[in-house]
């Protein structure tokens, strides 16, 4: 379920693609508190809430951030730039993440993992 995780271009399956998802969603909310936890008290904020405010704000964006790089590093690997609507996939990746984080961000390059590369024109001739 979690081996080949650094390989983006490994074909999986979907319980691999279940596997893929944990690991880097549990990557993402690390980095996101962190991320967030610094912007906080480097703030130099006077209230809690002013600084949970703004550690909020860094973590929603670091997880955008990082479901659209986790997205482009699959479409690159896996060689699905060359079909349109995987790259508005990805793109969508970003969409998802800013309303739901990492959480709902990296359902679609989990999803790019189970797809098959595109078509080369080495294979076609």
């Amino acid at each position: 379920m979690f081996k080949n995780l650094l390989n983006f271009s490994y074909k999986r399956g979907w319980k691999e693609a279940i596997g893929f998802y944990l690991a880097f969603f549990l990557v993402g909310f690390i980095l996101g508190g962190i991320g967030g936890a610094l912007s906080g008290i480097q703030s130099e904020a006077t209230t809690f809430s002013q600084g949970f405010s703004l550690g909020y704000e860094v973590g929603v964006k670091i997880g955008i951030v990082y479901s659209l790089i986790i997205s482009c590093v699959v479409l690159i690997q896996r060689k699905l730039y060359k079909n349109f609507w995987y790259f508005i996939l990805a793109l969508l990746s970003g969409l998802l993440a800013f309303f739901g984080g990492s959480l709902l961000g990296l359902i679609i390059p989990a999803f790019m993992t189970t797809r098959g590369a595109a078509v080369s024109d080495t294979q076609l001739t």
